[in-house]
């Protein structure tokens, strides 16, 4: 770099000023890099400081280097202040499809430079991928308490829902005010996907209750489960946040889970605690606190 102002500006003082340095400074960086080089770079001639042949030879090499210095500058400057940058995201059924979407177009509207990759799998999945470090961050619900699945990690507590029972308006649970654990197990039951908290949340429940559901569907999607119960006359456990259009359109209907006195799913949001990762990550998990806290 010094050689490039050498050449451009002609003057020690001039370099010293541009490079916000002192001129024994500058004078001593010339001195380095003919040494490094083994020969002459810089001569004075009238009053003029200028590039030897030597000097010359290494300029468009100095050139170069200053501008792949300056890129590189560039590249980590964008990713500091989020003009670029991949964050890959891991959430369970349920937190991916109603609460993350919306929440992630928000940001990347805010950010357009960067790019955000989710991924949706069952929860014990998510909390693999977490292990694995194929995701920077991951979403999930728990019925159950989570002592040691964070280990090792930054996690806060987001939310809280609770699950419900779900049937269609034309179903007999329509006419009633409070079930049982009986009166399920004698209806037809979707179960959600193999791995995911809710599921894990039923058959506890069924064996607290000393019965067995009337599986007859499993669905990997909340969306399509929800579909499913509100055209048969099939039921399911669902999440009260995840049903509140269809109660409104009166196309799903819902009653408290019997025999249950607490039905809450606990939500979360874990992330490695290295602060070696981009500011992309600490923005989002800000963005993430800052919505939860003003939903509060």
């Amino acid at each position: 770099m010094i050689l490039v102002y050498i050449e451009k500006y002609k003057k020690v003082t001039d370099v010293a000023k541009e490079l916000n340095m002192k001129q024994p400074s500058v004078s001593f960086h010339m001195k380095s890099l003919e040494e490094e080089m083994g020969t002459v770079l810089f001569e004075s001639k009238r009053g003029r400081m200028v590039l030897t042949e030597a000097g010359k030879a290494l300029y468009p090499y100095a050139l170069k280097i200053t501008g792949l210095a300056a890129e590189a500058k560039k590249v980590v400057r964008d990713y500091a202040i989020l003009d670029k940058g991949t964050l890959h995201i891991g959430a369970d059924s349920t937190i991916g499809t109603y609460l993350l979407p919306e929440l992630i177009s928000i940001f990347s509207n805010k950010y357009p430079g960067t790019r955000l990759q989710m991924t949706i799998k069952p929860t014990h999945m998510i909390h693999q991928m977490l292990q694995n470090q194929d995701i920077d961050i991951a979403f999930c619900q728990s019925s159950l308490p989570r002592q040691g699945i964070f280990d090792g990690f930054q996690h806060e507590h987001l939310w809280e829902d609770d699950l419900v029972v779900i049937f269609g308006p034309t179903h007999p649970f329509s006419k009633l005010q409070q079930l049982s654990p009986q009166l399920i197990a004698k209806q037809f039951f979707i179960q959600h996907a193999e791995g995911s908290c809710i599921k894990e949340f039923i058959l506890a429940w069924s064996n607290v209750n000393v019965i067995h559901l009337w599986e007859r569907i499993q669905m990997d999607s909340p969306e399509a489960v929800k579909l499913a119960v509100s055209h048969n006359d099939h039921i399911s456990f669902f999440p009260r946040k995840g049903i509140q259009a269809e109660l409104a359109q009166g196309t799903l209907m819902c009653l408290p889970i019997p025999e249950q006195t607490n039905s809450t799913l606990s939500s979360y949001m874990a992330y490695p605690p290295d602060s070696s990762q981009s500011s992309l990550r600490s923005e989002f998990v800000a963005f993430i606190k800052e919505h939860m806290k003003a939903n509060l």
